[in-house]
């Protein structure tokens, strides 16, 4: 419905029309997405949830012989459908929080020992700078190399 009306209804403001309106635009989205996840947890950010309605609107403008771009105050979705051919394996290893992640990288920091601190901070010093450097983490079994790496890849 969205879409015929910037198609077919002299729409002085679309952009007021999509602010006033996207939530109740999106809210199938959610809740296809847990169906077809099987998982009932699955929540989106705001940002995500704009970017998915706005691309399902682009899709039915197209079907139209329009687009997004044709309507230039409304915005433009970043969403890139899957590329993976409804693998649900794939789709649900992409579908990570990135807000708990964030949290979950702050706190394996902060437990890092005196030793795996320094690997960890001259890494990511490397990494950051472009270096291109070469580590060798070695260390008997249980002494936190994989912690260390874990932690650098959650901060990356």
């Amino acid at each position: 419905m969205f879409a015929s009306m910037p198609m077919f209804c002299e729409v002085t403001n679309p952009k007021q029309l999509w602010d006033t309106h996207w939530e109740s635009l999106s809210d199938d989205i959610e809740a296809m997405t847990c169906r077809e996840h099987d998982d009932p947890a699955v929540t989106f950010f705001e940002d995500a949830l704009k970017d998915c309605a706005l691309y399902e609107i682009d899709q039915v403008l197209i079907c139209n012989g329009h687009r997004l771009e044709d309507f230039p105050t409304l915005p433009k979705s970043n969403y890139v459908p899957s590329v993976h051919g409804g693998n649900q394996l794939v789709q649900e290893e992409l579908a990570y929080d990135q807000h708990s992640l964030t949290i979950d990288a702050n706190n394996a920091e902060d437990r890092l020992n005196d030793d795996q601190r320094s690997a960890y901070e001259s890494i990511l010093n490397v990494v950051t700078n472009k270096e291109g450097k070469l580590f060798f983490v070695y260390g008997s079994g249980g002494t936190g190399k994989t912690f260390v790496w874990t932690t650098i890849l959650s901060c990356l």
